[in-house]
């Protein structure tokens, strides 16, 4: 199975949330940003790296002991790109892929990693994208043979990611999961409502739970 490394981006400053800080809001007993670490251990991946940005002091001291590496992405405000490519340079060099992860998406478990990361390398393609019924979403898995076409982007690009998804649409393969968490993000506190509704109150007592 080939070597896959996870980026979870996690830098921004959470301007929609009408004044609350996203990565550090409730999950169930968790954070979300610890929601998502949760879900990435219990996953497949190789290894882990987490983007911070604003407040990332007041993050690192929450994570200690999570297991992970940390990069600082002292521009975060320039967007997501500019997260990843932070990333980027920590992870192994026997990486083949990367999954690029949002902390706005505390509800995507091992029930779509796996498949993402199992089937990597299974496809002469470079980009695993999940769908379910029909629709693209995220995380997605984008070979490390594009590191040089990320860096070399402006932090600034309009479509981010997305260019180097649309520049090479005919290595995209579709894996279907049976989660619509690929769909869902918590964009705005109305999703965060919606969601974290539908959070399990009670969590096996030997997950980490920062």
């Amino acid at each position: 199975m080939a070597m896959v490394s996870a980026i979870l981006l996690a830098a921004g400053e959470s301007r929609r949330m009408s004044g609350d800080f996203k990565p550090l809001m409730k999950w169930g007993t968790r954070t979300v940003i610890g929601a998502c670490i949760d879900n990435l251990k219990r996953s497949r991946v190789d290894e882990i790296v987490v983007v911070l940005g604003f407040r990332e002091s007041e993050i690192r001291a929450r994570l200690a002991g999570a297991g992970v590496q940390f990069a600082i992405n002292r521009e975060y405000s320039k967007g997501m790109l500019s997260s990843l490519k932070t990333g980027l340079p920590l992870i192994s060099p026997s990486c083949e892929g990367v999954l690029v992860a949002l902390v706005d998406q505390p509800m995507v478990g091992p029930d779509v990693i796996n498949p993402l990361v199992v089937s990597y390398g299974d496809y002469d393609k470079k980009i695993s994208v999940p769908t379910f019924e029909g629709k693209h979403g995220h995380p997605i898995i984008i070979s490390r043979d594009f590191e040089e076409e990320i860096m070399r982007l402006d932090d600034n690009h309009p479509e981010g990611l997305k260019a180097i998804i649309n520049a090479h649409r005919n290595e995209i393969q579709e894996v279907p999961v049976e989660s619509n968490a690929i769909l869902e993000d918590i964009d705005s506190p109305e999703d965060y409502a919606r969601l974290v509704a539908q959070v399990p109150s009670f969590y096996d007592s030997h997950r980490w739970t920062p």
